[in-house]
């Protein structure tokens, strides 16, 4: 009874730090722009697969670059391409929040399809860091306690960042309201740009671990978004420590489900939290009017 609470406690705490990475970009971007991002998703996948690629012999056949300098490049390369998407596309129509909505899903769908063109639909397994390690009795990959330790650490330096600094603290104003921050200076279009780039590196960190735990596969962004989007409604949409709260509320419901229902049952408590939620906090657990005029 006791090692199978561990081993729950341990399993939930790894999987919902990357289910809070996931959570965190995808409400920034809410709540800066009021941007719902379905693109957030296929982020995940192309982290995954930018790191199997980047791993690949991408110069010469018999030179392959490390994985120190794989993964962060990886995590640029979907940070930058977040940015892209957002100069190159939603900068021009965000006032329409249906238009943006449509358009973000038309990309997460293209992006989905040329995956399945270059890598078809095997899942591609690999491994960040390979080996396992034994923690209160329970065995625990080197894959997923490394993914748990550097979620947390990207999870400190954005609260250091947005709580600290200058550029952090307009990225709050204008989530809490965009017109009293542009009283006070707030240049919308500077934190915006920062605002989709850390999200997209955020979800390109969350995409190579959850890809090196589950297998690379071209659909694997729809369960990872979609518990985004409850954990959002969950937390408060635009609160970075409502989606912490809420990612590990719903990880650790997650995963003991599946140790008491099985697998098929995995989202049923979620839904039912969710619902429980918009019935009693319609805001959430930290919610705030926000103001976008």
């Amino acid at each position: 009874m006791l090692d199978s609470l561990l081993s729950i406690l341990i399993t939930g705490a790894m999987i919902s730090a990357l289910y809070a990475l996931i959570a965190i970009g995808f409400t920034m971007i809410f709540g800066v722009g009021g941007v719902l991002n379905l693109a957030h998703g296929a982020l995940i996948m192309a982290g995954a697969y930018v790191f199997v690629i980047l791993n690949r012999d991408v110069i010469w056949e018999s030179v392959a670059l490390p994985r120190l300098v794989v993964f962060p490049v990886a995590v640029g390369v979907i940070g930058l391409a977040s940015y892209g998407l957002y100069a190159g596309l939603v900068r021009y129509i965000e006032d329409d929040p249906v238009i943006t909505f449509l358009a973000t899903v038309v990309v997460a769908t293209m992006t989905t399809e040329i995956a399945l063109g270059i890598f078809g639909d095997q899942p591609y397994a690999y491994t960040v860091v390979s080996g396992q390690v034994g923690i209160a009795g329970t065995s625990v990959s080197y894959n997923d306690l490394a993914g748990f330790v550097l979620s947390w650490i990207a999870i400190g330096l954005l609260w250091y960042y947005i709580t600290q600094t200058d550029g952090g603290r307009s990225i709050l104003a204008a989530s809490m309201s965009e017109r009293g921050a542009q009283l006070t200076g707030v240049d919308l279009h500077s934190v915006r740009t920062r605002t989709w780039l850390i999200a997209g590196g955020l979800a390109g960190l969350a995409g190579i671990f959850l890809g090196g735990d589950q297998a690379a596969t071209p659909l694997m962004w729809l369960n990872p978004l979609a518990l985004a989007f409850i954990i959002v409604v969950i937390g408060g949409i635009g609160s970075i420590k409502g989606s912490i709260i809420a990612a590990y509320l719903i990880g650790y419901t997650e995963t003991l489900t599946v140790s008491m229902l099985g697998q098929s049952f995995r989202g049923i408590l979620s839904l039912i939290i969710l619902l429980v939620v918009l019935f009693l906090l319609p805001q959430g657990l930290y919610g705030r009017e926000y103001v976008h005029e």
